[in-house]
C-alpha cells in the first residue's frame, strides 16, 4: 500500500528532548490529549526515538496481529531484562515461541481452576487477621495477598520467611531498575558506576533466592501442583526441557505479571466501589443471593454476572497495564504512513478504554454497561486489558478467577471507608500504581 509522505500529525517538541518534558509532566494525560487532538494515528519523539501512537482498534490489531511477526517488544520492556531475563515478556522469535509452548499447558483451564482453593484459603487467612475499625492501605493489603498466592501457586512456598526474603530482594532490585529506567541518558549496565554496582548486587541476590527455590523444586521426590513443578517437567517435541536459567526467567516473569496486576485490579476496584455505594450494594446483593456468605468456587463464577461486570469496568477505568509498545524490525505501513525500522508504536489501554465512541460517559464507573453484551459488540481492540495477539497475557484466566474469588470473599465480610483526607492519584510506572496508596478503614458488612 502506498504511504503518505512524512509523519502522522503530533505535538511539536524541543530539539533534544522531543516531547519528553510534556510526557513527564502529564504522562497519561499526554497520551489522551495527543490521541484526542491528532486522531487515530499520531507521532511524537522521546529524545532520539520516534514514536507513533495508534488509537484506532483496527490499527492496534494490525500491529498486534496482522504484522506481529515484524515487531518486537519496545525499548521500555527491554530495559527490564536485567531482572526479568529472557522470559515470556521480554524474549522474541523462535525462543519465545518455544517457551510459550512449554508454559501453555500449565495454564490450561482445568489446571488454573485447581488453584482456586489456595486463593480462597489464603484470603481467609488474611481476613482472620483483620478487625473492624482497623486502618488499612488497600493496595498494600491486596499486594501482600496476591504475592502470597503467587508464591504458593508458583513455588509451593508456605513459609512466611521465604516469602519475605523473596519479596524484599525483589523490591530492592526492581526499585533500582525503575530508578535507572527514569534516567534519560544511561550508561550501559557493564559500566561500573555506583548505581550499576548496586543493581548488579541486588539482581545477584534475587537470582540466588530464586535459584534456591528452583533447586528445591527439582529435588522433590514427588512433583507438586505448583507451576514450577509443571514447568520442570515440561518437555518440547525434541525431548528438551527448560534449563535452570530459563526456569528462573519464566518464574520471575510469571510472579511479577501475575501478582502485581491482580493486586492493582482489586485495589482500583475497591476504590471505585467505596466511591460508588450504589454499585457496591448491587454487588453485595448478588453475593448474598448466590453465595450466602461462603467463599466462591469456580463453579459459582458464571452465576456472578455483576461481579464480572464490576471487575471488567474497573479494568476499563484503571487498566493495570496502561501502555504496550512494539518496535518495527523493518519498514512497515500503518494508517497510510511508513513506520520505519526502529520506530516504536505505542498502544494505550488508558486511551482506548476512554474513547466515548465505544464507552459513552467514559470517565463514569458504570458496571451495568457490560450486562447487555457490550463485550461482543465492541471492536476487538477497543478493550484489551490483557494485551492481544499471540502475546496476549498467558495468565488472564488465572487473574480474572483470582480477582473474582478474592473480591467476593472479602466483600461479604468487610467494606472499606476511604480516609476523608486521602489523596488518590495514579502513578504510571510499568503498571498503573496508586501514587499515595489507598488508605481506608475496615467496617464489618
Amino acid at each position: 500500500m502506498p504511504t503518505k509522505p512524512g509523519l502522522p500529525p503530533g505535538p511539536s517538541g524541543t530539539l533534544i528532548g522531543g516531547n519528553l518534558r510534556q510526557f513527564a509532566t502529564r504522562r497519561l494525560g499526554f497520551f489522551l490529549d495527543v490521541a484526542r487532538e491528532y486522531g487515530p494515528l499520531s507521532s511524537f519523539r522521546f529524545g532520539p526515538r520516534r514514536v507513533f501512537l495508534a488509537a484506532d482498534p483496527g490499527l492496534i490489531e494490525q500491529v498486534l496481529v496482522t504484522d506481529a511477526k515484524h515487531y518486537v517488544k519496545h525499548f521500555g520492556a527491554r530495559a527490564y531484562k536485567p531482572v526479568l531475563g529472557n522470559g515470556l515478556v521480554t524474549s522474541e522469535g523462535a525462543f519465545w515461541l518455544r517457551q510459550r509452548r512449554l508454559s501453555q499447558p500449565a495454564f490450561l483451564k482445568n489446571r488454573v481452576l485447581s488453584y482456586a482453593p489456595v486463593m480462597g484459603e489464603l484470603t481467609r487467612q488474611m481476613l482472620a487477621g483483620w478487625r473492624p475499625g482497623q486502618a488499612i492501605d488497600i493496595h498494600y493489603a491486596f499486594s501482600e495477598l496476591t504475592s502470597a498466592i503467587a508464591l504458593k501457586t508458583l513455588f509451593d512456598l508456605d513459609d512466611p520467611g521465604d516469602r519475605e526474603r523473596f519479596t524484599e530482594t525483589l523490591r530492592l532490585a526492581f526499585d533500582l531498575m525503575s530508578e535507572r529506567f527514569r534516567v534519560l541518558f544511561k550508561l550501559p549496565n557493564w559500566v561500573p558506576t555506583p548505581a550499576n554496582r548496586r543493581l548488579k548486587r541486588a539482581v545477584a541476590d534475587l537470582f540466588a533466592v530464586v535459584d534456591g527455590f528452583i533447586a528445591q523444586g527439582r529435588n522433590r521426590k514427588e512433583p507438586g501442583d505448583d507451576l514450577l513443578s509443571r514447568l520442570v517437567s515440561a518437555q518440547d517435541d525434541d525431548g528438551t526441557r527448560m534449563t535452570d536459567r530459563q526456569l528462573r526467567d519464566e518464574m520471575m516473569t510469571l510472579y511479577l505479571a501475575g501478582h502485581e496486576t491482580t493486586a492493582l485490579t482489586l485495589s482500583w476496584t475497591w476504590l471505585l466501589l467505596a466511591q460508588h455505594p450504589e454499585a457496591e450494594a448491587k454487588l453485595v446483593d448478588e453475593w448474598r443471593r448466590v453465595l450466602g456468605g461462603r467463599t466462591p468456587t469456580p463453579d459459582d463464577l458464571p452465576n456472578l454476572p455483576y461481579t464480572d461486570a464490576v471487575i471488567t469496568e474497573a479494568m476499563r477505568v484503571y487498566p493495570p497495564v496502561y501502555l504496550i509498545g512494539r518496535e518495527a524490525t523493518r519498514d512497515l505501513e500503518l494508517g497510510g504512513y511508513r513506520v520505519k525500522k526502529g520506530y516504536t508504536v505505542f498502544m494505550s489501554q488508558w486511551v482506548n478504554h476512554r474513547d466515548p465512541a465505544h464507552f459513552p460517559d467514559p470517565e463514569a464507573f458504570r458496571p451495568e454497561r457490560w450486562l447487555d453484551g457490550l463485550a461482543k459488540r465492541l471492536p476487538k481492540y477497543a478493550y484489551y486489558p490483557f494485551g492481544g495477539g499471540q502475546r496476549v497475557c498467558i495468565g488472564n484466566t488465572f487473574a480474572l478467577m483470582e480477582a473474582a474469588i478474592i473480591l467476593a470473599a472479602v466483600g461479604q465480610r468487610y467494606r472499606f471507608t476511604l480516609d476523608p483526607g486521602a489523596v488518590i492519584d495514579v502513578n504510571p510506572q510499568i503498571t498503573l500504581l496508586p501514587k499515595y496508596g489507598i488508605p481506608a478503614t475496615l467496617a464489618l458488612r
